[in-house]
């Protein structure tokens, strides 16, 4: 997952946000990886902490991710030929 969307160029909070992904999908397939999901991110060189937190069963934004990916993936997969 990461390794097809996060590039160079990605910004932060898409790279973020693929990383959420990526973790989401990885529990899916793996009971051993699960909440909570700790975070920290900075920009390169400068130490200062620009998003911080824990994914639990009960965040909304993670809930929302997990419940949107899914049905994104299932509705691209019934489109494949």
């Amino acid at each position: 997952m990461i390794d097809r969307v996060v590039n160079r160029r990605t910004s932060l909070v898409d790279a973020t946000k693929c990383t959420i992904v990526s973790f989401d999908s990885t529990m899916r397939s793996n009971i051993s990886v699960g909440l909570p999901i700790d975070l920290l991110a900075y920009e390169a060189d400068s130490l200062k902490i620009n998003c911080s937190g824990a994914s639990t069963e009960s965040d909304p934004y993670f809930q929302m991710v997990h419940s949107q990916w899914g049905e994104g993936l299932r509705r691209v997969f019934a489109q494949l030929p």
